[in-house]
């Protein structure tokens, strides 16, 4: 069955990324700062292409509360349409403004996943702080490629460090990292459910997340969508229940298959209070309570 058009012209998303990072890489030796730059810059060219007009993309600050306190630093930012321009360039952006932030990196490692796990819970809790709704905000991590070997089974290490940060960081549901995507690999993005009270987070990830090293797979997942195709489908989509005006296109993306079915290990929160749970997780209780009846 042949691609629809739309994820087809989505899909040259993953071309570019891959042709810059060939170039980048020839020239992180001797230009490693350089060449990290304008790595940022091409994610951020990417999503300023796919965010709704009006929506700021800026790269390089860190995020400030009211109180004065700032985040580490975030390499790519997504602004609501309402921030005062005059602002731009201070960087230093009010946490009550601030949609989205990316970490971006050329070449993934597992030190990359902790430090960037342990970002997304403090950012978190800067913006509850400040009054936000937990899980509004939104926390990705975007990679050209990664460091590990093909034979040690990429997918799995990336799900492995997730799992382990995640256990680590992640003490409410709406502290974890929302995506993380990495161009000639996978993506991975949070899905959250509730179920009889207990929330439920899955990172959906490539078949493969799931296959230890040296396992052999009994499947060929190249039919699912693009790494970056599934991260845009999804940023959008939180957008689009976040803010509003974008879920349009965000079901549009959805229909034709940019989320595409993958899979991913539940981690299980219980005894949340009503203000903890992320307000875009799906309730499925009447579901299998229906499901139930029906059977």
């Amino acid at each position: 069955m042949s691609l629809h058009d739309i994820r087809l012209f989505m899909s040259q998303m993953t071309h570019e990324i891959s042709s810059e990072y060939a170039r980048l890489q020839a020239r992180v030796r001797e230009d490693p700062g350089t060449a990290g730059s304008q790595g940022e810059e091409t994610w951020a060219q990417l999503l300023r292409r796919w965010v709704p007009s009006g929506y700021h993309v800026v790269t390089g600050g860190r995020v400030i509360d009211t109180d004065g306190n700032t985040s580490p630093q975030v390499d790519v930012l997504i602004l609501h349409p309402s921030y005062p321009p005059g602002l731009l360039e201070i960087k230093h952006y009010l946490a009550s403004a601030v949609i989205a932030a990316f970490e971006c990196k050329l070449t993934l490692t597992r030190a990359h996943i902790k430090k960037s796990s342990l970002c997304a819970a403090l950012l978190e809790e800067m913006m509850l702080r400040e009054g936000r709704p937990p899980g509004e905000f939104f926390y990705g991590v975007l990679a050209h490629s990664h460091s590990w070997n093909q034979r040690s089974n990429p997918a799995y290490r990336v799900h492995q460090a997730l799992s382990d940060y995640g256990e680590e960081f992640t003490k409410r549901p709406g502290q974890c990292i929302d995506a993380l995507c990495v161009a000639d690999l996978g993506a991975w993005l949070a899905n959250m459910t509730i179920m009889q009270g207990e929330v439920e987070l899955c990172h959906l990830g490539p078949l493969e997340s799931l296959v230890p090293k040296g396992a052999s797979k009994p499947w060929n997942s190249r039919s699912t969508p693009e790494p970056i195709t599934r991260t845009i489908a999804h940023l959008l989509g939180r957008i689009g229940d976040n803010q509003n005006g974008v879920d349009r296109v965000a079901n549009y993306l959805r229909k034709i298959g940019s989320i595409g079915t993958e899979a991913g290990v539940t981690r299980v929160f219980e005894g949340l209070a009503a203000d903890e749970i992320p307000r875009y997780a799906i309730d499925i209780s009447n579901l299998m309570d229906d499901a139930e009846t029906a059977g």
